[in-house]
């Protein structure tokens, strides 16, 4: 995970809140102090480039100008997304605070560095030895009734895009499910093999932490998914860390090779939206995003991409369902999955017993592919809503008392997710246009009020709701006849941000759910 605790918006988007709510000089002032006590915190020991800055310009705006205005070098670019070397002995901190008054700059924020959530040592490996049969026969498969599902669905045909700290090819387990194309976004090559350089790179005590934790992650999703294709994509080095940057980078490469999932057991404990554009990119694609929830063991802060609407939030359990004490736990978790003494491929045909979200988010990430591939795959909207309809319920269970509502739906199961896909051709479409109701503009600004509209044909009238991909309840629509209107806010009046939402619309022809992008 990103650790830092420091996330500097741009003073322009702040007082753009404030004006729109009625905001004083006072509260303008303060988002000028908020910006300046968060710059202010950091080190050399923070986990950002205290040299670097990310930045997305305003259409139509070439970096050269930015760069020529702040005496900025361009390090790395996804447009309209460029990451900037600042100046020596200029202070990255007066850049942000006066970027954030330039109209050609959408928003900028520091360098994120980031890493996996087992990183900070919250995870215990143990290599331990086995076989293939050891592995895919482990005690796990039972839990989850595994075997219910695969009856009926593999995976074959569906991609799934591991970003992480590379995959070992090679391992016998994994042989035959590994995609070619993969990419280093670390290295700048085509050889994203998970691997150790011996060295103590950042300085923590200890020697490659991070290697492995690929090709673990992959494995899992290959035991849930076994004809599942795989996509590696190194994003993290052998220290489990890497940048936000390539994160982007990595999201766009995996959307544009065709991947229909994506993997992402990594994150930060505040919102980035350098990571939020790639989110975007995916999600608008139809992509199934899965993430880790993370294991500082606590609700707040949010983890990040994670806690993005657009992205299923996975939590650890241990052995009895109960959540597993080093996993977070939050009203954004869309589901659960086991996370505790999983068995795994590691490099050099080993094999490792691991712990952490970040191996319970590859089971989510499997069963989204077997729903995909199944003999009667949803639409894409509705993905999301099968997986999360294909659990067991473990809010009852005593360890788990005080996080009810904070473990997502359930813990995955192979049989509940098979009988919640089976009625899925009966199931109403989610569509961006439907055949009875259409939605306009759709993608959307934030900023932009949406129509929803019967067609023709259609005269019935209802009752109009919008939902987060969670399915909590954002906002009740008012209407006119058989047409709604959403100014993009919540019940408490607040603009929502951006993400996918899910219109469901109850009329006397029945239920309909049509989904809607916002964008920034």
């Amino acid at each position: 995970m990103i650790r830092t605790r420091l996330f500097i918006r741009t003073v322009r988007q702040r007082l753009g809140r404030a004006i729109r709510s009625g905001g004083s000089t006072r509260c303008t002032l303060g988002a000028f102090a908020f910006l300046a006590l968060a710059a202010s915190c950091a080190s050399a020991q923070d986990p950002w480039y205290d040299d670097r800055i990310q930045l997305r310009l305003a259409p139509g705006i070439e970096i050269e100008e930015i760069n020529a205005t702040y005496g900025t070098t361009t390090n790395d670019l996804l447009p309209p997304l460029f990451l900037l070397e600042v100046p020596a002995g200029v202070p990255q901190r007066e850049l942000l605070l006066q970027m954030a008054f330039d109209p050609r700059i959408e928003w900028a924020e520091p360098g994120y560095l980031d890493e996996t959530p087992e990183t900070v040592r919250q995870m215990i490996v143990f290599i331990v030895g086995g076989t293939v049969s050891d592995y895919e026969d482990q005690s796990v498969r039972e839990r989850i009734r595994l075997d219910e599902i695969l009856a009926h669905t593999t995976g074959a045909g569906v991609r799934v895009a591991v970003l992480d700290t590379g995959i070992d090819a090679e391992h016998p387990a994994l042989a035959g499910s590994i995609l070619e194309g993969g990419y280093d976004f670390v290295d700048e090559d085509y050889d994203p093999s998970d691997s150790a350089n011996g060295l103590d790179d950042d300085g923590d005590g200890d020697v490659d932490e991070g290697t492995g934790h690929g090709t673990m992650v992959a494995g899992i999703v290959h035991l849930i998914a076994p004809d599942a294709e795989i996509l590696p994509l190194r994003i993290l080095d052998d220290e489990g860390r890497g940048n936000a940057f390539d994160v982007a980078k990595a999201l766009k490469y995996a959307v544009d090779t065709g991947v229909q999932v994506i993997n992402m057991s990594f994150g930060l404990p505040l919102h980035c939206y350098t990571i939020e554009w790639g989110i975007q990119y995916a999600a608008a694609a139809g992509v199934v995003l899965v993430a880790a929830a993370g294991n500082e063991g606590t609700e707040f802060p949010a983890f990040y991409p994670a806690s993005d609407p657009a992205v299923l939030s996975v939590a650890a359990l241990d052995s009895t369902d109960v959540k597993a004490s080093f996993s977070n736990y939050s009203v954004t978790v869309a589901v659960s999955a086991p996370g505790n003494g999983i068995l795994a491929p590691f490099p050099d045909g080993q094999y490792a017993l691991g712990a952490g979200t970040s191996f319970a988010a590859p089971f989510i990430s499997g069963q989204a592919a077997l729903v995909q591939a199944g003999p009667v795959s949803p639409a894409k909207a509705d993905v999301p809503s099968v997986i999360k309809d294909g659990v067991v319920e473990i809010d009852h269970i005593p360890g788990n008392g005080p996080y009810v509502g904070k473990l997502g739906s359930g813990r995955f199961d192979g049989l509940q997710t098979w009988l919640a896909m089976s009625p899925a051709s009966d199931a109403p479409s989610s569509t961006a246009v439907s055949a009875n109701w259409s939605v306009f503009p759709n993608p959307s600004s934030v900023s932009q009020s949406v129509t929803i509209s019967a067609r023709a044909h259609t005269r019935a009238t209802g009752t109009a709701t919008v939902h987060d991909l969670a399915g909590r309840l954002i906002a009740r629509l008012p209407h006119a006849g058989a047409t709604f209107t959403w100014d993009g806010r919540d019940l408490r009046g607040r603009e929502v941000p951006s993400g996918f939402y899910q219109i469901r619309i109850s009329t006397d022809r029945g239920p309909e759910t049509i989904s809607l992008l916002r964008t920034r």
